[in-house]
């Protein structure tokens, strides 16, 4: 259940098409609405002869900020039953902010478009996006933007979610934040794993090809087990298992292919490479989907990994 959507909005028009689906998830869950833009200050440029920034201009820009968040929030009461609310903050580092932000008011989902642009002098979606990906301890749902898009434009129902299971202890909590997204009735979700074929130099071909076979059928059984499960909860499960050198490319085509309306992935942050690990498979799913792409960070300890893994499929460290 979820009780606080937060949407990052940097005032351009793309940064708003994240608004219709906030609102069906909203209304459907019956949570609340809060609009969020950081306000960023004006560097104090030291150049030598080069006069300081006017005080005033902040002020000003300030207040332009403030005058377009709250026509948004005026917008959103009028198109909505959901509860609406807004902030604006004001810092130099937006991902940070918005971070800290989402941890204080104990936020359950973010909702914002991959990029932005047009609107208000600087815009920050985009390189935000990524960023807070990267740091948010809550799901993060991400919006692909379309210059035909606007923020008049109703979400549809969800029709299909494609979801991307390892094994891991994280895939339950994969498919609990699928259905709080996308839980429409009749949704079908599709439980993916993708197998990486494994080259082994020291045995014949035909051993190789039986160690895949057999992972693929542990991996298809784990799958049907998870599947039974969700059943049980009232929607209809398939599943899928398929080899492939990249992982995100398969997540990609199978999405592609069955006309998905979300992809939902858990991406796990190791400790002190999460930048690193986090930009594999996730980012280029992200970069690559033309549906919206929910992903929630799970920090777990680089020793706990060989526990991690049931099964040898999407080790591309996602």
């Amino acid at each position: 259940m979820l009780r606080l959507i937060v949407v990052p909005l940097d005032g351009s028009s793309f940064g708003e098409q994240a608004l219709p689906l906030a609102i069906r998830i909203a209304e459907r869950q019956r949570a609340e609405l809060e609009l969020v833009h950081v306000f960023e200050t004006l560097p104090a440029y030291e150049t030598q002869g080069a006069p300081p920034p006017d005080p005033a201009l902040d002020v000003d820009l300030r207040k332009d900020r403030q005058s377009y968040l709250d026509g948004i929030t005026d917008w959103l009461r009028r198109n909505t039953s959901a509860k609406v609310s807004a902030r604006l903050l004001t810092g130099d580092d937006v991902a940070a902010m918005l971070s800290a932000y989402l941890n204080e008011r104990h936020a359950d989902l973010v909702t914002m478009a991959t990029h932005g642009r047009g609107g208000l002098s600087r815009i920050w979606l985009g390189s935000v996006a990524n960023d807070l990906v990267r740091r948010a301890d809550v799901p993060v749902l991400l919006i692909r933007p379309t210059e035909s898009g606007s923020r008049d434009t109703p979400s549809v129902p969800f029709r299909l979610a494609v979801i991307p299971l390892d094994g891991s202890p994280a895939d339950d909590e994969a498919i609990d934040d699928a259905i709080a997204v996308a839980g429409d009735p009749g949704v079908e979700l599709l439980l993916l794993h993708v197998v990486v074929p494994v080259v082994y130099l020291t045995d014949p071909p035909a051993t190789a090809l039986s160690i895949e076979l057999e992972i693929e059928s542990a991996m298809q059984q784990y799958l049907e087990e998870v599947a039974r499960r969700v059943r049980a909860r009232g929607f209809p499960v398939n599943t899928r298992v398929l080899a492939d050198a990249s992982p995100a490319h398969a997540i990609v085509e199978v999405a592609n292919e069955r006309g998905a309306d979300l992809i939902a992935m858990e991406t796990h942050a190791w400790r002190g490479v999460s930048r690193l690990l986090l930009g594999s498979v996730t980012d280029k799913v992200i970069r690559a989907a033309r549906v919206p792409v929910l992903v929630h960070r799970r920090r777990v300890e680089a020793e706990q990994a060989g526990t991690e893994a049931r099964g040898a499929g999407l080790h591309a460290r996602r």
